[in-house]
């Protein structure tokens, strides 16, 4: 969603089907699950809902506790092999009813904010390599690194099942934009290659692989998942579609951001309606700048060594000095201690 206010992280949003995976990785350290949720302050009866939705504070707080309880850094890892298309319920059968490779992706990225609201996921090609890559939508603090682990691993677990068994595990490498953990050479074996400090966190693979059809492809089942999907957005208040266009057509840009106007021009809509648009979404073309501009500026601190000066320019800041008051606002800290810490 890129723009998540402080009151879509206490919105359940999350299903309880994730919050169960982490519940049976814990188990395998011996960590019992009332234990564990008491901790995580999620009451059990929740758990207990297959329809039930956890908010992106609750399931945050329970990865942390897992990982504090289990003793197991690795824990993101270990959720991430865990998984299995099953684990995702209904999105589950809507990638493998999709008609191609690249459906199951595009479908993925509009329903994220239905599932994992704290993070967005986008699809790059270049030459001949496509890229999924995963960012933050809030400071994840101190599960940043073991959701980044579960999700990139996660995506690996699901893509042979897409691609038909076809694809070549040695032909997939996940890139992630911290150092490389002291737990990655216990798991070296199970994952495919993976890339340490690379500024980004995707999963590679050749972009031939895009139009492989799954042999499950079904298209009546994919209309239905995804209309199931929307009502769900809808549901949640997260009607992800013009949002999502909105941020799409922001990321494209280095140096300073498209105006209101040229957005709106971009997607067919006059820009009083595009306006009243966005105010019936609850947000402003504003507010989706800001958003876009703070995960950028995080993502710049953390993964570059660029001068803030310099991130400030490319975010299209007049200077140096009107970047960290807005990124002061944002985070209650500077650029150089957010970087520091």
């Amino acid at each position: 969603m890129g723009h998540m206010k402080l009151d879509d992280l206490t919105k359940p949003a999350v299903p309880v089907g994730y919050g169960l995976l982490i519940l049976d990785v814990a188990a395998t350290h011996d960590v019992e699950s009332d234990r564990l949720l008491a901790a995580a302050d999620v009451p059990a009866a929740l758990m207990a809902d297959p329809n039930a939705r956890l908010s992106a504070v609750q399931s945050g707080s329970l990865l942390y506790h897992a990982m504090q309880m289990s003793g197991e850094p690795a824990f993101g890892y270990e959720v991430g092999l865990h998984s299995s298309l099953t684990s995702h319920g209904i999105m589950g059968y809507g990638l493998l009813s999709s008609s191609t490779v690249r459906q199951a992706i595009n479908l993925s990225e509009r329903y994220m904010p239905a599932r994992l609201p704290m993070l967005s996921m986008s699809l790059s090609v270049d030459d001949h390599t496509a890229a999924i890559e995963v960012v933050e939508n809030a400071p994840l603090g101190p599960v940043r690194q073991c959701t980044i682990d579960l999700f990139l691993v996660g995506i690996a677990r699901i893509a042979p099942i897409l691609t038909n068994m076809l694809r070549q595990p040695e032909q997939m490498e996940m890139w992630f934009d911290y150092p490389e953990p002291d737990y990655y050479a216990r798991f070296k074996d199970r994952l495919p290659a993976a890339q340490f400090e690379m500024g980004v966190n995707q999963v590679r693979f050749p972009a031939s692989d895009l139009d492989l059809s799954p042999e499950t492809a079904n298209v009546v089942t994919a209309a239905m998942v995804e209309e199931q999907c929307r009502r769900e957005l809808e549901q949640l208040g997260l009607d992800g579609d013009l949002v999502v266009q909105v941020q799409a057509s922001l990321h494209e840009i280095d140096g300073g951001y498209p105006d209101l106007d040229t957005v709106a021009d971009r997607l067919h809509l006059s820009s009083r309606t595009f306006k009243r648009k966005l105010k019936e979404h609850g947000t402003s073309f504003r507010q989706l700048v800001d958003a876009t501009r703070r995960a950028e500026a995080v993502r710049l601190l953390n993964t570059t060594t660029l001068s803030v000066a310099q991130i400030a320019e490319r975010l299209g800041y007049a200077d140096a000095s009107s970047f960290s008051r807005a990124f002061h606002k944002w985070t209650s800290t500077t650029p150089g201690a957010f970087r520091q810490r």
